[in-house]
Parts: structure tokens; C-alpha cells; sequence
């Protein structure tokens, strides 16, 4: 066969298998970036279907008000003839973002999750929140009363972002239904703390046992050896050195207190931190338990860069040290929040230990 013949019979022929591939790659890439597309299943904690056993249906009753603050609209799922609620958030309320009734000092201050696990507490009824760990990839409570059963989580996606749920329950009156209910619920209760046991254990201190007591109630976060909350309307951090040893000769009785050892000590902060601007200098802090006898505490405030700060000197009463805690604050905020946050934080010690 003459080789220009031979040529007019192949090229359609290789024209057709290079179409034929084109078409068969195109579909591969398609079906590829469908896979991609399809959202991430979600976290076994807000997997509806699986630990409830049924079907997620629309919820009848509206959703509650106090859960706005934590994000956008979350996607609510119920079941059990509306006994179970799930409201899940993919993503929960980011800092900073002006958002109804989340306090923007509070954005400023903390992380997404911090906020968010402080709301869903409150929501649920289960304050005080222990503070939000920054070494937390997540965590869960289950919280129980009369009326019902509640747990809630927040955990990091992974994308990187954070997802919250609120689980609850309200238990049916007939036995056999609520045992049925209850056995479900288990799931959702292991689900919990399956997520609650994979998180560290957070440091403590006798220092920071009266920090928490101080704190209650308010959104705040550790984060190492720095705790973090919001107070007075201020974003206040206290940094702890905890039963460290000290050179320092300081007194435990407030009858031991000597004005000449206290200017003393002025010249020595003023001599290390000479562009302080003091506010308050060292000084003995007065009693926050009326007819107590209580021991001596040591404060000073001064503004020195972008900052106002307080230390607070805590003389032990077996003489093995002193405990020392330094706040800070942004210096637009003043001296009132951290000569706030000391008493508070002073009052709470004295209660625990003295």
C-alpha cells in the first residue's frame, strides 16, 4: 500500500485516540476536584447521625439566644420528638470581629476558642469555664441537672480553624423511651470525654488557684506561665513566678512593715527601670478583710512603654519566700484595672490560705 495512502487512514484514526484521552482526562480532573470539593466529614462529637441513631430533622423550637454570641448561625439538628438538640458552629466567632454580645475587649484580648468555650459554658449553665489552655487542640464538658443533660466541645478543624457543638438532651417521662434515650446519650457522653481526656492537664499553683477565684465568670485563657482575662473593661494578663526563692527581706506581718524599707525598695525599681513613670510606688497594700489578721502584701504600678504593670510581692508566712505575680495592661487602660485586678487577686489568696 502506497505510504501516502497508508498516511490519509491514520491520521484520523490518531486524531480520534488523542480526543478520546483528552475526554477521559478532562472527566478524571472533574471527578478529582469534585473529591476535593466534598466537605471534610465532621468530628466524631458532631457526627448527629451516628451518636444520636436517628435522623437529623429541623428543630421546632427556636433557637436560644444565648448561643448567638459564640458565631454565626449554627446548624441545629433534632430528634426524639425534639428532647435532642445539636447546634454545631464550623466555625466559631473570630476575635476582634465585632459580634453581638461578645465584648470587642474580650476579641482583643483572647483567642476564637477562649470565647467560645466561655459561652457555651454559660449557655449551658455550666459556669465558671476552667480557662481556655492555648496547648488545647480541644476539649469537652458534660454538664447534668434536674431539667436535663448538656455536654459541649471546641476543637480544632483541620484546616486549622475551630468548631464548637452544644449537645441536649431533656429526657423523656416514659421509662422504656428514656432508657432508649439514655443508652444513645452514653455515645454522646463518651464522644466527650474522648475529646476532654486528650487534653493536658492544665499547670497550677497555689497563686493561680486565687487567680481563678478571682477570675470567675469572666472569658480568660492560659497560655504557659501567662494568664489572660478581661477586667474592668481592660485586657489584663498576670505573669507568675510562683514559691520561686527570693532575696529579698520582706516581712509577713503588717506590724513589721517599716517606711524606710519601703522607700528602700522604691530606690532599687526606680534604679532598674529607669523610664518607668510610677504610678504607684512600692508600697504596703491595706487589708481586704476587715478585722483580719492578715499578712503584709507589697504592691507597685508604673507605665513604662506600651504598658501599665503591677507587681505584687506575697511574703510567706513560714518565711520559705515570697510569692510574686507582675500584671499588665495596655497603657490606654490606666492604673484602675490593675490596682483592681491586685485587690481581687490578693483577696482571693487570703481567703484560700490565710
Amino acid at each position: 500500500m502506497p505510504v501516502r495512502k497508508l498516511l490519509s487512514l491514520l491520521v484520523p484514526l490518531l486524531g480520534a485516540a488523542i480526543a478520546l484521552s483528552s475526554h477521559h482526562a478532562r472527566a478524571a480532573a472533574t471527578t478529582k476536584s469534585a473529591k476535593a470539593a466534598k466537605p471534610a466529614a465532621p468530628a466524631p462529637i458532631a457526627d448527629f447521625a451516628a451518636l444520636s441513631g436517628s435522623r437529623a430533622r429541623a428543630c421546632d423550637a427556636p433557637a436560644d439566644p444565648a448561643l448567638g454570641p459564640i458565631g454565626p448561625a449554627p446548624q441545629r439538628s433534632c430528634a426524639w420528638s425534639g428532647r435532642l438538640e445539636l447546634a454545631y458552629w464550623s466555625r466559631v466567632a473570630t476575635p476582634g470581629v465585632a459580634t453581638p454580645g461578645v465584648a470587642t475587649t474580650a476579641g482583643a484580648c483572647l483567642p476564637a476558642p477562649a470565647i467560645a468555650w466561655h459561652r457555651l459554658h454559660t449557655a449551658a449553665g455550666a459556669a465558671p469555664a476552667p480557662p481556655w489552655n492555648a496547648a488545647w487542640a480541644g476539649n469537652a464538658r458534660v454538664a447534668e441537672s434536674a431539667s436535663g443533660r448538656q455536654a459541649l466541645a471546641v476543637w480544632r478543624a483541620a484546616d486549622g480553624g475551630w468548631s464548637a457543638v452544644l449537645w441536649r438532651w431533656h429526657p423523656a417521662d416514659g421509662a422504656d423511651t428514656r432508657a432508649w434515650e439514655a443508652g444513645h446519650w452514653q455515645d454522646v457522653v463518651r464522644a466527650a470525654r474522648s475529646l476532654g481526656d486528650a487534653a493536658p492537664a492544665s499547670a497550677t499553683s497555689p497563686l493561680l488557684q486565687a487567680w481563678l477565684d478571682a477570675s470567675a465568670g469572666r472569658p480568660r485563657a492560659l497560655d504557659g506561665d501567662t494568664a489572660r482575662w478581661v477586667g474592668n473593661g481592660a485586657c489584663l494578663a498576670l505573669h507568675t513566678s510562683g514559691f520561686q526563692p527570693s532575696k529579698l527581706s520582706l516581712p509577713w506581718s503588717r506590724d513589721d512593715a517599716r517606711l524606710e524599707q519601703r522607700t528602700g525598695m522604691q530606690v532599687q525599681l526606680a534604679r532598674r527601670m529607669p523610664q518607668a513613670e510610677w504610678l504607684q510606688p512600692f508600697s504596703l497594700l491595706d487589708p481586704t478583710l476587715e478585722g483580719k489578721r492578715t499578712g503584709a502584701k507589697f504592691y507597685a504600678i508604673w507605665k513604662e512603654g506600651p504598658l501599665v504593670q503591677g507587681q505584687l510581692w506575697i511574703p510567706l508566712r513560714d518565711g520559705s519566700g515570697i510569692v510574686r505575680a507582675r500584671l499588665s495592661a495596655p497603657a490606654a487602660a490606666g492604673e484602675a484595672p490593675i490596682a483592681a485586678a491586685l485587690t481581687a487577686l490578693v483577696h482571693a489568696w487570703e481567703v484560700r490560705h490565710e
